[in-house]
Order: C-alpha cells, then sequence, then structure tokens
C-alpha cells in the first residue's frame, strides 16, 4: 500500500473513532428517546452483521430511512457475529433499540476488528481487514444502522441478507472489501466517504 494510502485510511479511522467518543454518551444499558437526531452508542455485547467487508447487488428497488427518504437498495450478504459495536439507534431504519424485537432481524452496525469473516473466492472464511479507497466513479454501499433477516450458516458463519442504500460520493471512499484488490470498488461494496480529495492531499514524507 502506498503511503499516501496508509496515511488516509489513519485519518480516516483516527475520525471514526474521535466520532465514536464524542458521541458515545449512551450505553446499550440505557433506554434510548426516539428522535431524529444522532444518538451514537455502544451497543454491548449484542449479535450484529458487519457488512464491512460486502460487495452488494443493485436490487432496482428503493429502501426508506427513518425520515421516510427513499434511496437506491442493494442487497449484501454479512456474516452476523457477537461483541460490542458502534450504532446510530436512530440511523438508517433502526428503531431506536440494539437489538430488533423480531428474532430473524439483526442490525448493521460496526466495530473496529483486525480479522472477521469474509466471503473470499467464494468461501466464507475468517480473513484481516485489509483497507482500500476507492474512486469516486464508483458506487458504494451504505450498510450502517439498517435492518438485516438471518440467512443460512456456511462454513460456521452465520449469515444476513442485509437491503441498504446505494450511495455516492464527489471525492472517494474508503471500504474493506476486496483484500485489497481494485475490482472489488466496482462490485458495490459496503463503505463509507473520504471527506477529501486523495490525489489532491499532501503528504510528509519526512521531509
Amino acid at each position: 500500500m502506498k503511503r499516501t494510502d496508509t496515511r488516509i485510511l489513519q485519518l480516516t479511522a483516527m475520525a471514526l473513532v474521535g466520532a465514536t467518543m464524542l458521541f458515545a454518551a449512551t450505553t446499550a444499558d440505557a433506554k434510548p428517546k426516539q428522535s431524529s437526531h444522532r444518538q451514537l452508542t455502544i451497543c454491548q455485547n449484542t449479535e450484529f452483521a458487519l457488512c464491512a467487508a460486502s460487495t452488494c447487488v443493485a436490487t432496482g428497488g428503493i429502501v426508506r430511512d427513518n425520515q421516510g427518504m427513499k434511496h437506491k437498495a442493494v442487497s449484501c450478504e454479512c456474516p452476523i457475529i457477537t461483541g460490542d459495536n458502534i450504532a446510530d439507534l436512530n440511523g438508517g431504519n433502526m428503531k431506536g433499540s440494539c437489538t430488533s424485537s423480531d428474532p430473524n432481524v439483526v442490525y448493521s452496525t460496526f466495530e473496529f476488528s483486525d480479522s472477521f469473516p469474509q466471503l473470499i473466492s467464494g468461501t466464507w472464511q475468517v480473513a484481516p481487514s485489509v483497507m482500500q479507497v476507492c474512486p469516486a466513479q464508483d458506487s458504494f454501499s451504505q450498510c450502517w444502522n439498517w435492518q438485516c433477516t438471518r440467512g443460512d450458516t456456511v462454513n460456521g458463519v452465520a449469515l444476513a441478507d442485509c437491503t441498504c442504500p446505494m450511495e455516492q460520493t464527489s471525492n472517494s471512499f474508503v471500504t474493506q472489501a476486496g483484500q485489497g484488490d481494485p475490482s472489488a470498488c466496482a462490485e458495490l461494496p459496503v463503505g463509507g466517504p473520504l471527506f477529501f480529495n486523495p490525489t489532491s492531499t499532501h503528504v510528509d514524507n519526512g521531509h
């Protein structure tokens, strides 16, 4: 990986951590209040779908968020894991709680992990987290805080079928899909936008 890309990913990770520390004043032990404002929460030791390395397929349909806004929909298959995870309880189509009252529904949230189950060469397996920057010409999938339906268990990995919005950004986006293979950028990978253009960012090379 180029030094430029490494610096971008470090900055992105630090920004996410900073946002989490700033806004995660509530925990899963507290009763959340419904509102249109962000309610960043550490969901403690709950089941969730981790879509960070998934690629998706456009459905041709739409998905609505909690504000009733329509988004082009994609379908993503994501592993279900258990642990502490970060959610916006008012984001996406979450219903104000870390877990759903429907036992067949889990939410797609996020955790920082060195390795987790991923689909590699057609096989579900635990693999290291590898981040890459994708160009703005490609669309990505935004699955954070969206509902998923429990699916099959393959190779010991419980899976969820998630319906998420398709997004675009004017700069670039970061994804953990593809194990660093840039071809994954064109497969509607789950990711998040960068708020700057990496090609115009000055990187200090130590001089």
